[in-house]
């Protein structure tokens, strides 16, 4: 999938940045605590290990960032963009349908290849919510709001070509996205559970309002 990452190795020396490129080692921050996500909890993401994996000193990160919260709100918008781009290359197909079920493929496999990601961005150790600023509370509601008009769009294109009969495609999205997050949790969850093949289809067909 395009959400795939090369990791950097916690033992490998860091080359130091050239004058005027704080912007990489803010990257590598980002990457680093990415890592650490991938390799185990949110929990586990402190300023050490990431300077650690980082091979910085742990007061090159407050250049950067004040804190872990910071670093991991990084982490949630490039996480995202990177759902995002994977619904994106997942809406093929000959026909709206099949690029519904495209996108709704490429949610599910972004939730099982990311795991610890996936948590975080919807919770997990990282509450959005958990702000007194306003404004930055305001900005904070729109996360994500790119990666769900994907699957409206989508939704959309089956209206509009009669594959749909949707009256209210924002409700039925909403339901569609809450399925789908649903079905990617309790498949970790619950992974001894006997999950019927094809459901993710069915649930689509359903709360879509296909045929």
């Amino acid at each position: 999938m395009s959400a795939q990452r090369t990791e950097r190795s916690s033992t490998a020396p860091r080359v130091r940045n050239a004058r005027g490129e704080g912007a990489r080692l803010r990257e590598e921050i980002v990457a680093a605590a990415t890592t650490l996500l991938q390799a185990g909890p949110a929990e586990a993401v402190t300023l050490r290990a990431i300077a650690r994996t980082a091979g910085i000193a742990a007061p090159s990160i407050y250049r950067h960032f004040p804190d872990v919260d910071a670093i991991l709100r990084a982490v949630v918008d490039e996480a995202f963009d990177e759902l995002t781009a994977a619904l994106r290359d997942g809406a093929r197909g000959e026909d709206a349908v099949q690029r519904l079920f495209g996108v709704c493929r490429g949610y599910l496999d972004f939730a099982e290849a990311f795991p610890q990601r996936y948590r975080l961005m919807f919770g997990g150790a990282w509450n959005a919510a958990a702000t007194d600023d306003e404004d930055e509370l305001a900005e904070r509601s729109r996360i994500g709001l790119a990666t769900f008009a994907v699957l409206t769009d989508a939704l959309q294109e089956c209206v509009d070509s009669g594959a749909s009969s949707s009256s209210d495609v924002f409700a039925d999205t909403t339901a569609l996205w809450v399925a789908l997050h649903g079905l990617a949790g309790l498949r970790r969850t619950a992974s001894l559970f006997p999950w019927p093949q094809g459901l993710d289809e069915r649930l689509v067909t359903a709360l879509a309002r296909l045929g």
